[in-house]
């Protein structure tokens, strides 16, 4: 069975597992499923293309003759909630003993710098997209993720990534920037124990004098792990974030989340020859092509 094919059943399965409508509207025009919408914008992530490319792509190999700004459209329209349930169902498993979160940033591919010099602009036009992402350290998959342009403490996300997980973590790893009292008794009341190096001069908080005295550095040190996977997605799907629109963020970042977690326990899925990557480019950049 061929890559593509396997991928195309995956999506489909994912969505009947998470029991997610068949249509984004019940009273919607009946033209594409939300799974063949899912697809197009999983396989515009894994193979890093456009719009354009990601509808010829659908055309060529699974022969869904869809319009591109179909795609753009869905990647605006469809919910939070329904990525959220998606990246959910790729955890099949009850329990994490051992968990760890962290932020990153990624970059927005903004204009070039001719461009830039042409408008006076020496900066970058937008903001960079913050990902604060949990994941579990020994399954070395991503539980939740959270994704905002507008500058936002990092402690205060925590919360989110924890409800947003369908799985609670025993033990949750976290740097020293997320060293505060209240996120502790939050979690602690949560059912999840957190484990964080405290600031200088600790001298409030029952579980902040506790990591000072009693802190377990060999178990914190496997919270590198969350940078290993920070730089796996990165060198899969790229650094950069095109969209703009904070809902089409959202649709961008758990694409990827949902295609590492698929590639996670499924070897090989995403994994492209470069003979395909060469063919394809080639045939892609042929005048009427598109």
């Amino acid at each position: 069975m061929k890559k593509e094919e396997r991928l195309n059943r995956k999506i489909y399965r994912l969505l009947r597992t998470a029991k997610i409508p068949s249509w984004i509207h019940h009273f919607g025009p009946k033209k594409f499923q939300t799974w063949i919408l899912c697809l197009g914008l999983i396989v515009k992530q894994v193979y890093r293309l456009s719009y354009r490319r990601a509808a010829k792509f659908l055309s060529e190999y699974y022969d869904i003759d869809i319009h591109f700004t179909t795609l753009q459209k869905a990647a605006k329209r469809l919910p939070r909630n329904l990525w959220q349930s998606l990246l959910a169902v790729t955890i099949d498993y009850d329990t994490v003993y051992l968990a760890a979160a962290d932020g990153t940033g990624f970059s927005r591919s903004g204009p070039s710098h001719h461009y830039l010099k042409r408008i006076d602009r020496t900066g970058p036009v937008g903001r960079p997209v913050q990902a604060i992402m949990m994941i579990d350290v020994e399954k070395r998959k991503f539980l939740a993720g959270c994704f905002f342009a507008k500058p936002y403490g990092e402690a205060k996300r925590i919360p989110t990534l924890h409800t947003q997980s369908n799985v609670t973590p025993e033990v949750l790893l976290l740097d020293k920037g997320f060293d505060a009292e209240w996120l502790h008794q939050w979690l602690n009341e949560h059912g999840t124990f957190s484990v964080a190096p405290v600031r200088k001069n600790c001298k409030r908080g029952r579980h902040r004098k506790l990591m000072r005295d009693y802190m377990d550095w060999c178990l914190y040190w496997q919270r590198n792990i969350v940078e290993c996977l920070f730089s796996a997605l990165k060198r899969l799907f790229g650094d950069t974030v095109k969209s703009q629109k904070s809902s089409m963020i959202n649709a961008e970042m758990f694409c990827r989340l949902i295609a590492y977690n698929i590639g996670a326990y499924s070897v090989g899925l995403f994994l492209l020859s470069l003979n395909f990557l060469k063919f394809y480019k080639l045939k892609s950049l042929k005048p009427n092509s598109l």
